[in-house]
């Protein structure tokens, strides 16, 4: 029987934690808290192609969507954009 290596048993580790976590905002409707797990996963990301494996790990059999390379590519290219609108501090509404 093929054994994972600790690098990949850690990844897949990290991966079903954040796909409980993506289940649990899709059912609440929490879309932008979903991108913000992409956001932090693509910042820790050198390479397209290795965010791209890490994020199909979460969001397989969960929605198109978010397994479209569309997606992907987007959070990847505007990660630090993306981050720093997450990020930005809420005006106050008075």
């Amino acid at each position: 029987m093929y054994q994972l290596k600790p690098k990949e048993q850690h990844e897949r580790l990290l991966a079903n934690a954040d796909k409980v976590a993506i289940v649990e905002h899709l059912t609440n409707g929490q879309m932008q808290e979903v991108t913000k797990i992409a956001v932090i996963l693509a910042r820790q990301c050198d390479l397209y192609v290795h965010f791209q494996r890490l994020w199909t790990m979460r969001v397989d059999n969960l929605d198109e969507k978010l397994n479209s390379e569309r997606y992907t590519k987007n959070i990847f290219v505007n990660k630090r954009a993306l981050y720093k609108e997450m990020n930005r501090p809420a005006s106050p509404s008075e």
